[in-house]
């Protein structure tokens, strides 16, 4: 059976494949019209396969967001037959309603990038699209189930603002991004979501709160009414990444049986109506881009 679901995993994915939390085989990096994908591992678990892409690097943390080829990462998954994306992404909690830890199945998104490509279709006037629902409503409903049965922690609203880095935020601008409605910070989701959309995948991510937004004090975060130790910090983020291998396996489960209808398949019907692209999507970085001729 083809394999229809990828992650796309964040910061400390190479640590759960150096460690072998997946059943993996290395498919190795993929090659596109944009570039050599990072590399690509099909994973087997007793609900069924998956392919896995760590977006900054197999052995390290060796890219940061904004030097990652989000567009040969993107391509070479939908190349492979993926039509179901989740992104997993380490975020900071803009927020302090979320806790350390936490998961949060975002559903809202503030691009405040700079540097990055944006588009597959530079300098073709194509790509004019609807960004709502940013993320696909049938995946995200899937994860919320997901989480409910591994009985996670976790929230299934949120607005994440991608900045650019590598740098942190400033005070200031975690007040700014407050005031926007932003409540989390990451660097990771933008332009994959809208990419996604170009390719007409379903996308959605699952987040989780590593710690919070630079505030401009060195005072640790209160819950409860008590300081959060470092140490629990840090073991709580921890045990977060440490799950998701688990949580994509019943993914694959729960996926098929979800109810929940989406467009993303067809983002780019208008643009194949008009001729200005032909109905196979490999064709539409060939020369002419796939349109009809007459």
């Amino acid at each position: 059976m083809a394999i229809s679901v990828a992650c796309v995993g964040g910061r400390a994915a190479y640590d759960l494949l150096i460690a072998g939390a997946f059943v993996a085989e290395r498919l190795g990096s993929q090659p596109t019209p944009f570039g050599p994908s990072q590399p690509i591992f099909r994973c087997k678990s007793p609900r069924g396969e998956f392919y896995f892409l760590s977006r900054h690097g197999e052995r390290g943390y060796e890219l940061t967001p904004s030097y990652v080829n989000y567009r040969a990462n993107v391509y070479a998954l939908k190349g492979l037959g993926v039509r179901n994306v989740i992104s997993w992404s380490e975020t900071r909690g803009i927020s302090h309603n979320f806790k350390i830890g936490q998961y949060v199945v975002v559903d809202d998104l503030i691009d405040e990038t700079r540097n990055r490509p944006t588009t597959f279709f530079e300098n073709r006037g194509i790509g004019h699209l609807r960004t709502w629902p940013v993320f696909c409503p049938s995946v995200r409903a899937a994860l919320t189930e997901t989480l409910q049965v591994e009985e996670c922690e976790f929230e299934s609203h949120g607005v994440y603002v991608c900045v650019e880095g590598p740098r942190h935020e400033t005070p200031a601008e975690t007040r700014k991004y407050a005031e926007y409605g932003g409540e989390l910070l990451g660097q990771a989701l933008v332009p994959e979501v809208f990419l996604a959309r170009e390719l007409q995948m379903c996308y959605a991510s699952l987040c989780y709160v590593a710690r919070y937004a630079e505030d401009g004090t060195n005072y640790r975060p209160f819950e409860d009414g008590r300081a959060l130790p470092v140490e629990v910090e840090q073991a709580r983020a921890r045990a977060a990444v440490e799950r998701i291998p688990r949580i994509l396996e019943r993914f694959l489960d729960v996926l098929p049986r979800t109810n929940v209808s989406c467009a993303c398949e067809t983002a780019m019907s208008p643009h194949i109506a008009l001729g200005e692209l032909g109905p196979d999507w490999r064709t539409w970085f060939a020369p002419d881009g796939g349109g009809k001729t007459a």
